[in-house]
């Protein structure tokens, strides 16, 4: 059965944005549609385009061992029995960050002098994800991390971990997802997260994207070589990328002059 292809009422676009305002976590009304950013390598980027599908992972194979930290607990029930949480392999994430540039975010997402920060926003994302979901209230969200001590992180299991594991929409697991320590502060994350609700068993789930629309600017390592900039510069202008395409300027040395 085909689906219509646009969306035939402006009545009918607003009641769509509408119901999903709470797929989005954390994030003010303003902050919806500021940019957020992502590094990743020029290889990666040219996949992208070619492939025009989006990479979400599981959880568990992110860094930081606290990460996931509610769902990697065991819950305890009054009459002693522990378990594990089963559901905690259909959820999938994808970092991105509110910080436009800084030496530390080129030095570990870019080690080899190969990367490019790409720019969307929020709104931009989750539309993009919600296109490849049947539930997409259920299933799509995106957040902005809160930054916590780990006795804070504590307390918030203890009180309100099984509230979020068992909350029946699939949000409260979202936001399980939107803790971390605060020593990764600088970070200042966006998380695109997608619940499965048990339709995945890999640990990654892939989505369609358009990238001429999602992309909204292309900045290459302030460290590549510039003829190597030059030519991806000009693929990816052969590709149709229309949008800011630029070389990094954070190394550059400005032109200072010192009176005596």
């Amino acid at each position: 059965e085909n689906k219509p292809r646009n969306v035939t009422s402006n009545f009918t676009k607003n009641r769509i944005k509408n119901s999903m305002e709470n797929n989005f976590l954390n994030l003010t009304e303003a902050e919806k549609d500021q940019p957020i950013y992502r590094v990743v390598t020029i290889e990666r980027l040219f996949q992208l385009f070619d492939e025009k599908l989006n990479v979400l992972v599981n959880p568990k194979k992110w860094d930081d061992p606290f990460e996931n930290f509610i769902m990697n607990s065991l819950i305890e029930f009054k009459s002693g029995i522990s378990i594990s949480i089963g559901f905690r392999e259909n959820v999938y994430g994808q970092c991105w960050t509110k910080t436009r540039e800084s030496d530390a975010m080129w030095r570990i997402y870019s080690p080899e002098k190969n990367g490019v920060r790409i720019t969307t926003t929020p709104r931009k994302l989750l539309k993009a994800l919600t296109s490849c979901s049947d539930n997409p209230k259920n299933q799509c969200y995106i957040g902005k991390v809160k930054y916590l001590t780990t006795i804070k992180l504590k307390e918030i299991l203890e009180k309100d971990g099984s509230k979020l594991i068992f909350e029946n929409s699939g949000i409260g697991l979202a936001k399980s997802l939107l803790f971390k320590r605060t020593p990764f502060k600088h970070e200042n994350e966006i998380r695109l997260i997608f619940n499965s609700l048990g339709k995945f068993e890999s640990e990654i789930m892939k989505f369609e994207i358009e990238p001429l629309d999602l992309i909204d600017d292309i900045v290459f390592d302030p460290r590549i070589e510039y003829s190597k900039y030059k030519e991806y510069k000009k693929r990816l202008r052969l590709m149709n990328f229309e949008k800011r395409i630029v070389k990094s300027n954070l190394y550059q040395i400005p032109n200072l002059k010192i009176s005596v």
